[in-house]
Order: C-alpha cells, then structure tokens, then sequence
C-alpha cells in the first residue's frame, strides 16, 4: 500500500511540477519536502479555468512539504502541502497566434487526464493545501496592441493599463461535503456516487489579501513623451507611481469542480464571500489608474480576436467557469478631498466599469 501512495503522489507531482523526476522525492516517513519548484503553467492554466487571452508566464514554489496521514487512513483523511511562498505571473497573450499555441501546449499536457477516475485522483483531490504567501502579479496590455475593433482601440487609447500585484496570506483549501462541511473524504466523494459526474467541493480560507496597482513600464514613455497630455475629459495627465488599492482583506469562497466520468472537467464554480472591502486614501490618479486597470481587463477578457470556438480547448480545461464576488461593506476613502468635480468623475467612471464586468463577474454590494 505505501508503494502504491508513493507512486500516487508521483503521479500527481508529475502533473503539476515542471521537469520532475523520482529522484526528487523522497518520503522519510511519513514527510516529503521539495523545494525551489517550477509549476506547469498549463496545468495551473487550466485548474483555475483561466480565459484563453491569459497566460501563466511564471509560477515558483519556493519550498513545498507533503505530510501524509497512517496509510490505512489514506482514502478517509486528506494528505497535508504546506508551500510557504507562491509566486505566480499572470500576462496577456499579444496576439491570437500565442493563445493558440498556450492551448496546443496544454493539449499535450492533458495526456494523463480523461483517462478515468483512479486512486491517485481520488487522493489528489482530497488534499488539502496550506500556503503561507501567495503573489500573484496580473498584466495586460490595456488594448494598445491590436486593433480587432473600435471599443480595442477607443477605451484605452492605445495606452498600457496598470499591473495589479495580488498578495494573500495564510490560504488553506479543504475538501468538504456538498454542504460545505468538513467530513471524511470517502462521505464527501459519497456524492458523486449515484451520479453520472463527479463533482468535487473545496473551500479556501484566506487570512489577508491586499492589492497593490503599480505602473506599466510603458506608461514611463507616456511621461517622458511630455508633461502637458491631457485625458479625454480635459484633465491633465498626472505620472502614476503606483498605489495600494485593497488592504488586509480576509475572505472565504466555495468551489464546485464538475468533472466527466472520465475524470474530464466540465465546469468550475467559485463563490466568493468577503465581509469588509477596506479601499484606502486613494489619490486622484490612483482612482483613474484603477479605472484604467478594470477597464484594460475587461478588453482582455473579452478579446475579439480570441474565438473560443476556432480554439481545440484542452481536454483538462473546464467547459465554462462562474465566478460570483459578494461584498458586504466597501469602505473607500479619497484622498484628495480638495478636487470634488475630478473625484465625481472617475466615481462614475468606476461604476461604469463594474456595470461593464456584469458579463464576467457578478458583484453584490449589500
């Protein structure tokens, strides 16, 4: 039986991690331990159902720790990975032609998946998974390379968005029953046993989760092209340094995994429930800079040269994705009280855009 573990959690290590081998791991006991790791940005591509325009670039584990319960427990308790720093970078594909080849990429990868549902499925969707930071840096290019429509090249300008670096602290992700309660693994696969998917319930606890907007290295270009650009609206163009948009906000969110009997994923639903929004003084250009950061993502996520259809979507990718955010306070301050006519207009603006991301996410202020 542990020889049949042991080869289980390879399995999974292989999926995951770029260029393992055996050598690497090496249980002493009942703990293995890894470090300085390369994630395959495929698979993460398609785990987290990410939209073809998107790219995994980067994602690093510095030191990752694997603790297994008593062997007879295995099927009922969930293996233990605690990663004490996850770095991911997300980019924009620049053109059609990269997101097509990001999908060949993971075609190949998905040679393992589809095949059925085994004992190292089973065991891998049962961990539960411990991350003490997470980093995750998200570019995009603001529609200044294309120019598939009038809205790619109107909303922007031709301009490059800002970054946003996501920062989230002591995350845990569990497998739970249907009613998102913690029980032993075999109950909560008990679920799926009368019907024809299977389905998989997490559910991740964060700590922390701040986000920071930091300036494009394009937008340097834009100030050294002269001081006196003005916006649309006839306000004066002010050099953005980068600003903290989200601080110290804790959260949870459920998922729901819907997979073929085959182990082939069909839909991915996360809920996610925030309590408090704590938004602080942000300056004027900081709020035009947020407006341009939603604004620039919203173009990405639904790029007009990107054809879903024309695409052959990976066989692990899931179907269709649903993301639900429910906010139940916002505090927002405003830092530069003394412009109420600028302040007003990009409030607007930034309601607008959320009105906009209706088609992807589904905010609810209550």
């Amino acid at each position: 039986m542990e020889s049949i573990l042991a080869l289980a959690l390879e399995y999974t290590l292989k999926y995951w991690l770029k260029s393992f081998s055996r050598d690497q791991f090496k249980l002493q006991g009942h703990t293995a331990q890894l470090s300085n790791l390369d994630i395959n940005g495929d698979a993460l591509h398609a785990s987290m159902g990410l939209p073809p325009a998107l790219n995994v670039a980067t994602a690093k584990v510095g030191k990752l720790e694997i603790m297994l319960p008593y062997v007879s427990n295995v099927q009922i308790e969930p293996i233990i990975v605690q990663i004490d720093r996850l770095d991911v970078v997300l980019e924009e594909n620049p053109d059609v032609d990269a997101s097509r080849t990001t999908t060949s990429k993971q075609s190949s990868t998905s040679s393992t998946k589809g095949a059925g549902y085994g004992f190292a499925d089973k065991i891998a969707d049962g961990m539960t998974l411990q991350i003490q930071t997470a980093n995750l840096l998200l570019e995009t290019r603001g529609g200044a390379q294309r120019g598939g429509g009038a809205t790619w090249e109107i909303c922007l300008d031709g301009r490059a968005s800002p970054m946003a670096s996501i920062t989230m602290r002591n995350l845990i992700l569990y497998t739970t029953n249907e009613n998102w309660q913690v029980v032993n693994l075999k109950e909560a696969r008990d679920f799926s046993s009368d019907k024809k998917f299977i389905y998989v319930f997490k559910k991740l606890e964060w700590e922390s989760l701040s986000v920071d907007l930091l300036p494009h290295p394009d937008m340097f270009a834009d100030v050294q092209g002269g001081a006196n650009h003005r916006d649309d609206d006839g306000a004066k163009r002010v050099f953005f340094g980068g600003e903290r948009f989200l601080e110290g906000i804790s959260g949870e969110a459920n998922i729901t995994v819907q997979r073929t009997e085959l182990n082939s994923p069909l839909g991915l639903e996360v809920q996610l429930h925030i309590t408090e929004a704590v938004c602080p003084a942000l300056s004027e250009p900081g709020l035009r800079a947020l407006l341009r950061f939603f604004t620039g993502l919203y173009l990405c996520l639904n790029r007009g040269d990107v054809d879903p259809k024309s695409q052959q979507r990976s066989a692990e990718a899931a179907g269709r994705s649903l993301v639900s955010i429910i906010v139940d306070h916002i505090f927002l301050c405003i830092k530069d009280a003394g412009l109420c006519h600028s302040t007003v207009f990009c409030c607007s603006l930034l309601s607008l855009s959320f009105l906009l991301f209706r088609y992807v996410i589904e905010v609810v202020v209550l």
